[in-house]
């Protein structure tokens, strides 16, 4: 009765971190960068270790992790400065819209040439990361024996740095460790798969986060403070909603982009509620995008399939006596780490909800996919080849309810196995 006790406060204690005690706007008063959602830079909030069962020791772990803070991609990073700029051009901005207009210069010039690249602060937590995890789990990195480390990664830029800076660190601190690295369409494919029927997916996303951004979002206050009361107004900006949604991305990533931007911040032109409205539907867009909800989640999650089977065929291939092997690690997209969470079935993080209902039940994207994202499988023996396995996501232990726990976060590794091999074998169209 006492263990059962014990486990059961255990892993109540495991999922505090997920269970929505804080409301949506708590959470961000808390710290007012949450409101950026996937474009968060990563947050580290130290967490204590629940102690492994007598006579078990760490000598693997399993890991993918997002690419680290960049900057914005693609007409994201050029659309919102363009818009305004034809405003200006038409002299049709207020004095607070030239200076809004002369910020958002700053960050357009700094897109140039760098669209989507990996920033300083998004390396830097990558090392960070790495350092973390070496001195969390020093027996795995010290072992004479094992000292190899398998990479994969997507062929995108932001994401090879990111292992070079996740790795850098782990052989500064551990320099007996050997690296294998790898990358190709291949690779992307399997670390970011595509979703089944994806175009459909976007077009049905698109029609549902219109109406929430218009549930949410009031844009007349900016209209009237940043643009002159003339109708030429609408020829540039025929669609105010649109132009907030320009205003979040830049603004978001200020963060991402501290170094470069010399601490520059375009949360001020917003108001909190405006700012809230914003994080609250780009929380959703994200989680229609890459959650477990109801709407899509099962075209979603189906594309990690692939992604559970790597992770067991290198798991039992490091278990194996005479195995060479300290870590496998994988670089990836919010659009893989995130369904692999889903079809994991982590506490809370696999929640499903209709998207405009995520916010209200406690699924903050800030703490589900910021960037530098990771999920940590650690994997642990003792003397009679017994293992277990702890599941962290963003450093956190973290539950899955569908499998037996052996005590507490601890699972054991036939238990956790036969539940990937369930949810990653049947391959068919999902209904």
């Amino acid at each position: 009765m006492n263990k059962r006790i014990t486990t059961l406060l255990s892993i109540a204690i495991i999922v505090a971190p997920f269970a929505g005690a804080q409301d949506f706007e708590a959470s961000i008063r808390e710290n007012i960068d949450r409101f950026a959602g996937v474009y968060h830079s990563y947050e580290y909030i130290p967490t204590a270790d629940t102690p492994a069962p007598k006579g078990f020791k760490p000598f693997y772990v399993s890991h993918y992790g997002r690419h680290g803070s960049r900057h914005q991609i693609g007409s994201s990073g050029t659309r919102p400065y363009e818009t305004i700029q034809k405003a200006e051009e038409a002299g049709l901005l207020t004095d607070e819209g030239k200076k809004l207009a002369a910020d958002m210069l700053r960050i357009y010039t700094e897109h140039a040439g760098m669209d989507g690249e990996l920033s300083v602060r998004g390396g830097r937590e990558h090392a960070a990361i790495a350092a973390r995890m070496q001195a969390r789990f020093p027996d795995i990195f010290k072992s004479k024996t094992r000292t190899r480390v398998h990479c994969q990664t997507s062929t995108v830029p932001r994401c090879l740095l990111s292992m070079a800076n996740f790795t850098g660190s782990l052989k500064n601190n551990a320099p007996n460790l050997l690296f294998d690295f790898i990358t190709g369409d291949k690779y992307l494919d399997l670390l970011a798969h595509d979703y089944f029927q994806i175009d459909d997916i976007s077009d049905q996303r698109s029609h549902l986060n219109d109406s929430i951004v218009k549930a949410n979002v009031d844009p007349s206050r900016v209209m009237k403070t940043y643009f002159k009361d003339d109708p030429k107004v609408n020829d540039v900006i025929s669609n105010p909603w649109s132009f907030m949604r320009y205003l979040f991305l830049y603004a978001a990533i200020c963060q991402d982009l501290e170094y470069e931007l010399g601490g520059l911040d375009l949360k001020h032109y917003l108001t909190e509620e405006e700012l809230m409205g914003l994080a609250k539907t780009y929380n959703e867009r994200t989680y229609g995008s890459y959650g477990n909800s109801l709407d899509f989640g099962d075209r979603i999650t189906w594309a990690a399939k692939w992604l559970v089977e790597d992770f067991i065929a290198r798991a039992d291939a490091a278990i194996e006596d005479g195995s060479n092997v300290a870590a496998d690690l994988r670089f990836g997209h919010d659009s893989g780490i995130l369904p692999l969470a889903g079809l994991l079935g982590l506490e809370g993080i696999s929640a499903r909800y209709p998207m405009g209902q995520a916010y209200k039940n406690g699924f903050y994207i800030w703490e589900r996919v910021p960037m530098g994202t990771n999920l940590q499988m650690v994997f642990y023996r003792n003397k009679k080849g017994e293992v277990l396995v702890k599941v962290l996501y963003n450093e956190k232990e973290t539950a899955i309810p569908a499998v037996p726990a052996f005590s507490g976060p601890y699972y054991r590794w036939e238990d956790l196995k036969a539940h990937l091999v369930r949810i990653s074998e049947d391959k068919s169209d999902p209904v």
